[in-house]
C-alpha cells in the first residue's frame, strides 16, 4: 500500500454514529492512551491516541476543556 494514496486508510470516512456512540468511543480511547500513560508505555501510540483524541474533539464541537 502507497501512503500518498488517499484510500490506503482502511477506516471509511463516513461512518456515522450517534452522538452517544461517539462519546463512548472518545472515553474509551482517551482511558486507553491514559492507561499507556501511567505505565509509560508505547509513546508513539500515546501520541497517535491524543491526534484521533484532538481530531474527535474537533468534530464533536467540544473545547479544550471536553465540555460543549
Amino acid at each position: 500500500m502507497s501512503s500518498t494514496d488517499p484510500f490506503d486508510d482502511p477506516v471509511p470516512h463516513t461512518i456515522v454514529l450517534s452522538l452517544d456512540d461517539a462519546f463512548r468511543v472518545l472515553e474509551a480511547i482517551e482511558d486507553a492512551r491514559l492507561e499507556l500513560r501511567e505505565r509509560g508505555a508505547a509513546p508513539g501510540l500515546q501520541d497517535e491516541l491524543a491526534t484521533v483524541i484532538r481530531m474527535l474533539h474537533g468534530r464533536l464541537g467540544l473545547d479544550e476543556g471536553g465540555s460543549l
